[in-house]
C-alpha cells in the first residue's frame, strides 16, 4: 500500500491542475456544490480538486464518469476566468459525468466566512463530549462535529486567490 501511496503522490506532483496542465479552449466543467441548506456555488470551471475519502482527487474536463464519497476538507474550483474558489466542505458525494461535477455535501462555506470563535467553541464541545462517554452522547456525531470544527479552523481566514 505504501508503494501505491508514494506512486499517487508522485503522480499528483506531475499531473493535475497544480502542475499547470493546460485545458484546451472550449473544454470546461459545469460545477454545482449543494448542501441541504441550498446551493453553495455553481459555475464553469477548468478543474476541481475535492477531498475524496481516500485523498484529494483532481477532476479535469473529459474525466471518466465516477461516483465517490467525500471527506471533510478543502474543495478548490479553478473557474473558467482563472480565479480560484475555495470552500471548506463536509461529508458527502461527488458525481462526475459528461463534464458535469456535482458535489452533494452536508455543509460548505468559504474560508474567509468562517467564524473562528464559533469553530473553536464547537471543537471544545465535541472534545468534551468525547472525553466523557455516556449513553446520552452519540460518539459518531461528536466525532463528526470535531472533524468539521478542525477543518474549519485549519482553513479559516484564508483569502480568496
Amino acid at each position: 500500500m505504501a508503494a501505491a501511496e508514494s506512486h499517487s503522490a508522485r503522480m499528483g506532483a506531475d499531473f493535475g491542475p497544480e502542475a499547470g496542465v493546460e485545458v484546451p479552449p472550449g473544454h470546461i466543467l459545469r460545477v454545482e456544490i449543494r448542501s441541504p441548506d441550498g446551493p453553495i456555488w455553481s459555475g464553469s470551471a477548468t478543474s476541481v480538486v475535492v477531498p475524496a475519502s481516500q485523498g484529494a482527487m483532481g477532476i479535469l474536463p473529459r474525466h471518466a464518469s465516477l461516483l465517490s464519497s467525500l471527506d471533510v476538507g478543502l474543495t478548490r474550483v479553478r473557474a473558467e476566468d482563472g480565479g480560484e474558489h475555495r470552500f471548506v466542505t463536509g461529508l458527502g458525494f461527488v458525481e462526475v459525468h459528461r463534464n458535469r461535477v456535482l458535489l452533494l455535501v452536508d455543509f460548505g462555506e468559504e474560508p474567509e466566512a468562517i467564524d473562528v470563535a464559533r469553530a473553536e467553541a464547537a471543537r471544545g464541545r465535541a472534545r468534551a463530549r468525547l472525553r466523557t462517554p455516556s449513553e446520552k452522547v452519540d460518539a459518531a456525531r461528536a466525532e463528526a462535529a470535531l472533524r468539521r470544527a478542525v477543518q474549519r479552523l485549519r482553513f479559516a481566514g484564508q483569502p480568496r486567490i
